[in-house]
Formats: structure tokens, C-alpha cells, sequence
């Protein structure tokens, strides 16, 4: 069948088809090599142990320079832009969004991942948006920061922040509303926040060099601004709804993200305050985990967190293999929290299989935040 026939009768254009051939020849490829490694059975996440010597490493000589920073780093492996938020409706229903823009190189080759999700305390509904700039459905500008993938958007109107983000499965309309709306499936979902301007940008681990291994050059450059203002409006199961709540943004960039001897994370994001906001992960290793932790508060200082003061523990398990609870301590600082999953649904199974979703937490402080598991299996 000529391309002419196939533009005639399946409304798909020669260009579409060829976008769609390149994309499948070259998850063939990556397939094949992935093959070759001989991966360990049981964790696809040990492919992020892979050796990258062609891409730049981070130094804790170098020094974080905004806005360049918010900019592509397209000399590293890889990096993300990364924000999730806790929202609530006028009537008190809660929900826990993300939306993260992934870029990974392969060879001088570079493709960008979104991944979004939408949740209340029972359901989980997720989307995933990928391409390059050379496709034509991916756009990265550095000022006024835009990242356009598809038809996602987030776009500032200066250096990062203040900024409309919007996503979802269901497309936007011109006009500000979700087009069709009445005649859209409940399963459909869509996200539209004006995200407040929010200073500083926090530098986690020195000056934002931020180690992943006790010992290996492991490392990525990381900031954070945990106390974003959001308000909003979202279509959830059919009817639309005005939001408000807090973002939570965070950017990182590196060329390696794991040792073979480590088999995945926990990442917390907890608000212990509205001027405080702890943020805790743990690295699970076969030997010694590696733990990382810093407190932020809304007039800029941030502290970073001995790793000896951290006392993370696992508590009950989901059926899915992901915890259900844990406790922690940070006994310098008076914090003995006890955390707890909110909805067990919230499992990203786009490529590398997480759990990415809101808990909330009791003890010597009361909250709400993320969690961020990988690598149980």
C-alpha cells in the first residue's frame, strides 16, 4: 500500500510514519543491548548501574549558577524536572499530583519522558508522554522557561517560576477548559495550576553536589524549592474542580545513578510545617545503605542532616511488594514521625516500574507529602 493510500484512508501522514518506524527500530535496538548486558533477573532498575564514561560527571568544584541551571544539560547522561503536590478542593477532598520531564542520552542522541499521574485517596490514573526535539514534539526554551512535550506544557513567564503547568490525558482547549468535558470517559483526567514565584532554590548535599555512594563517584547536581504556592483547577472522574496546595519542585542532572551493589531508593518529601520541609532519602544496598537528609525553611537556610541522625525504618508491606509504612527519627532535631501510604494505587509501570505518592504523617509533627520508592521486587 502506497503512503498516498494510508493518508487516504487511516489519515496518518508519511511523516507520522516514519516518526513511528524510527521509534520502534530504535526500541529494537535498545532492547538488543539491554539483552547484552545480561541484566540481573528480578530489578530492571540495575540498568541505571551502567558505566557512562562518554558524558560529563559532576564535581564538587563546580558551582550551581541559576538560571543557567534550569536550563537543558545536555552533556550529562541525564536529568529531570521533577514537582509533585498535595491539593485540596473547597470541600476538603484531597489529591496528589506529579509531573516529572525526563532526558536520557544515548550515544549523542537525546529523548525526553514525561510521566504525570493524578490521584485522590483511592484511585491512581496515569499518563506517559515521550519524543525529541528533531520529532518536532518536544520544545525546551531557557527564557522564559518553556518545556513543551506533546500537548503538556509548562510555561513561565521569567526564569522558571512563576509558571502554568498542564497535563493529563484529556487535551486542554485554547479557551482555558477541557474540551468536551461532558463527553469525555471518567478514566479521562486533566491538571491545570498556576504554580507562584518561590525563592531560593535549595542546594542539597554541598552546594549541590550531591553524593549518591559513600565512596564511588556517584553523584548528581540537585536543588530544590519545596514552598510553592499552587491554586488550580482539575477534571477528576467527569466533574471539574478549583484546587489549592503546595508544589514541591525538584531538578537533578548527572551521568550515573547507582552502584551494582545498590537496588533502589525511598525518597520523602514531608512539609512538617508551612515554613518547614524535610526532605529524607535512602539508597538500599547490599552492603551499607546510604542515607541523605536536609531541613528547609521558608526564609532560605537549609541544614543538611548528619547520616548517623537518620533511624529510617521500614514498617508493613503493600500486596504489591512496596511498604506501607514507616517511622522516622531525626532525633537532634526532635522529629519521630510515623508515615504512612495513603493510596496503595500509585505505582508508575512506564519502562522502570515505582511508586510515586502522597502520605501523610503523624508523631511529633503532623503532614502531608510524596514518597518515591524504586527497585522492590
Amino acid at each position: 500500500m502506497s503512503l498516498k493510500k494510508v493518508n487516504k484512508y487511516n489519515g496518518i501522514s508519511a511523516k507520522k510514519i516514519l516518526v513511528i518506524l524510527l521509534i520502534v527500530f530504535f526500541l529494537f535496538l535498545l532492547s538488543l543491548s539491554l539483552l547484552r548486558k545480561e541484566l540481573p533477573q528480578g530489578n530492571p532498575l540495575k540498568v541505571l548501574a551502567d558505566d557512562y564514561t562518554e558524558y560529563e560527571l559532576p564535581s564538587e568544584n563546580q558551582k550551581i549558577i541559576f538560571p543557567q541551571a534550569h536550563w537543558p544539560h545536555r552533556g550529562f547522561r541525564h536529568e529531570w524536572w521533577y514537582l509533585t503536590a498535595n491539593l485540596s478542593t473547597a470541600s476538603g477532598q484531597r489529591f496528589a499530583t506529579q509531573w516529572t520531564l525526563f532526558r536520557t542520552a544515548i550515544n549523542d542522541q537525546h529523548w525526553y519522558f514525561a510521566h504525570a499521574a493524578l490521584a485522590d485517596t483511592t484511585v491512581h490514573l496515569a499518563e506517559f508522554r515521550d519524543g525529541r526535539e528533531e520529532f518536532g514534539n518536544v520544545e525546551l526554551i531557557n527564557f522564559p522557561f518553556t518545556a513543551l512535550i506533546d500537548d503538556w506544557s509548562w510555561r513561565s513567564s521569567a526564569q522558571l517560576l512563576p509558571a502554568q503547568l498542564t497535563y493529563g490525558s484529556a487535551k486542554y482547549g485554547l479557551a482555558g477548559g477541557m474540551a468536551g468535558d461532558s463527553d469525555l470517559p471518567l478514566t479521562n483526567w486533566q491538571v491545570n495550576l498556576f504554580l507562584s514565584d518561590a525563592n531560593p532554590f535549595y542546594l542539597q548535599g554541598v552546594n549541590g553536589f550531591s553524593k549518591k555512594h559513600a565512596s564511588k563517584d556517584i553523584a548528581s547536581y540537585y536543588y530544590s524549592q519545596p514552598f510553592i504556592s499552587v491554586k488550580g483547577d482539575l477534571l477528576w472522574q467527569g466533574e471539574r474542580s478549583s484546587v489549592t496546595g503546595t508544589a514541591w519542585f525538584d531538578r537533578e542532572w548527572g551521568s550515573k545513578m547507582l552502584a551494582p551493589e545498590q537496588q533502589g531508593w525511598d525518597w520523602f518529601s514531608l512539609r512538617l510545617n508551612k515554613d518547614r520541609a524535610l526532605m529524607i532519602y535512602r539508597i538500599r544496598s547490599e552492603g551499607n545503605d546510604f542515607l541523605y537528609g536536609s531541613l528547609m525553611d521558608s526564609g532560605g537556610d537549609i541544614k543538611i542532616l548528619a547520616a548517623e541522625d537518620i533511624r529510617l525504618k521500614t514498617q508493613t508491606r503493600l500486596q504489591e511488594h512496596y511498604p506501607q509504612s514507616f517511622t522516622l527519627e531525626v532525633k537532634p532535631l526532635g522529629i519521630n514521625l510515623m508515615i504512612n501510604i495513603i493510596n496503595d494505587q500509585q505505582v508508575m509501570r512506564f519502562g522502570i516500574e515505582y511508586f510515586e505518592g502522597m502520605v501523610t504523617f503523624s508523631g511529633s509533627h503532623e503532614g502531608d507529602g510524596f514518597v518515591e520508592m524504586t527497585g522492590y521486587h
